[in-house]
């Protein structure tokens, strides 16, 4: 058993520490399983009864909070990393327990959406300061199965946690009480283990950000760097329609399954949350070894055409009202998502200098966030549609439809990696014929 938990190759100290990380990703997670959107959306719908655009709101706040991460990466920067992690993950333990002592009344619906909200943008911080300690402790070829390892063991108490919540839940609704009362109780487990995190080299990076900060005269700036990286800049343009795409279909499938299809909380928090957790944490050892060996460019230009698949797979279901379609959908795109995870973490890295990591991860987070403000707003609206204002016609809702449009814009991004994919082999073969 002790062998699962270690990686070949890596230095001793750096496996001390990647141990200490393995048991916050087996503790922590069943304090932050309870504010993925995709639970905590069920539970306001159900236990709260909370409007259309409270889900929405729900869907969105983890895009709020990468909003915050490019001011995270300038907090950071000059800082040393374990001690502001293990704050911000104090902070989001009281945003669960929050939760736990909300009454089921308006107030305590709008006491549950602040607590998200907070603990987002607490968690945004916590990954963008996170990215610089991995990128430091883990050399690149390795760094896709280390993190995909820390991945598969969040995704693993996700899915018991919450798993085992929707149970109880089925219940009784008030059980929400004890379980994010137990989560945040648990949760403290993971903050005794990360406080025994070191980062390699962290001393003379932390002089780096800050002459960095002090001789950059704006390169470090968000724009700067997206006009001095035209590869970056489309990557990150392509990943803006992917990510729309995929973020914009998510309070509607809420409002469908809990809603319109009446299903039980299992059935609910099953389809919507814990399919794509399994299948991420089951397939994410495959996509990491292909990560480790490739551009995350190719990576992602293959990747995308099998999350088209499972979308169109999903407007069939949305269209019959069947679970079982919805759920085959989920099952197919929760593959792809073993990847996406991967890629959203580490894809920084093979277009950013060492001295810029942060702000890169940072560029990218926040872009997350810029497009996650506003996809799962825009996606209810089209979904549901809206009555006759001013300036704006009335619209009876696209339905199922929805469903399609997230494919076609999904087509256009895997055509627009590619051909990022294509201008990263031609740079880098300009510069080895350079050398």
């Amino acid at each position: 058993m002790k062998e699962f938990f270690r990686v070949p190759g890596l230095d001793p100290a750096v496996q001390r520490s990647f141990d200490r990380e393995q048991l916050t990703e087996l503790s922590l997670p069943m304090a932050t399983s309870l504010m993925e959107g995709g639970f905590v959306a069920v539970v306001a719908a159900k236990a709260f009864d909370v409007e259309p655009w409270v889900i929405a709101i729900i869907s969105a706040a983890p895009m709020f909070g990468n909003l915050s991460s490019f001011l995270w990466s300038r907090i950071a920067a000059g800082r040393p990393k374990v001690p502001l992690v293990l704050g911000l993950q104090a902070m989001v333990l009281l945003c669960v327990a929050a939760i736990a002592v909300s009454p089921r009344t308006p107030a305590g619906a709008w006491l549950v959406l602040a607590s998200v909200i907070v603990s987002r943008l607490l968690i945004a911080g916590i990954i963008t300061v996170r990215s610089v300690a991995w990128s430091l402790n883990y050399e690149r070829a390795l760094r896709a199965r280390i993190a995909g390892r820390l991945q598969a063991l969040t995704s693993m108490v996700l899915v018991i946690s919450t798993g085992g919540a929707a149970l109880v839940l089925d219940e009784h609704p008030e059980n929400f009480r004890w379980i994010y009362a137990t989560g945040a109780a648990l949760g403290i487990l993971g903050l005794w283990a990360f406080s025994g995190v070191t980062v390699s080299g962290e001393r003379r990076h932390q002089v780096l950000e800050r002459r960095g900060r002090r001789d950059a005269s704006g390169r470090n700036s968000f724009f700067a760097i997206l006009r001095a990286d035209p590869c970056y800049a489309r990557y990150q343009m392509h990943q803006f329609t992917s990510g729309f795409a995929a973020m914009m279909l998510e309070p509607p499938l809420v409002y469908l399954v809990s809603k319109q299809i009446g299903a039980s909380y299992v059935a609910s928090i099953g389809i919507i949350m814990l399919i794509p957790f399994v299948l991420t944490m089951t397939t994410m050892p495959l996509w990491a070894r292909y990560l480790d060996r490739v551009h995350v460019a190719e990576f992602r230009a293959r990747q995308n055409a099998l999350w088209v698949l499972g979308v169109v797979i999903m407007f069939w279901g949305a269209w019959q009202f069947s679970l079982l379609w919805l759920a085959l959908g989920r099952v197919i795109t929760g593959i792809v998502n073993g990847g996406g995870s991967l890629a959203w973490q580490l894809g920084h890295n093979d277009f950013a200098p060492r001295d810029q990591l942060a702000d890169y991860m940072g560029i990218h987070v926040t872009l997350t966030g810029v497009r996650g403000a506003f996809a799962p707003f825009l996606g209810m609206a089209l979904y549901l549609g809206w009555d006759a204002k001013r300036w704006l016609p009335a619209s009876p809702g696209m339905g199922a439809w929805l469903f399609l449009l997230s494919a076609a814009m999904a087509v256009l991004a895997w055509r627009g990696f590619d051909n990022v994919r294509q201008s990263v082999g031609e740079r880098q073969t300009d510069r080895s014929h350079g050398h």
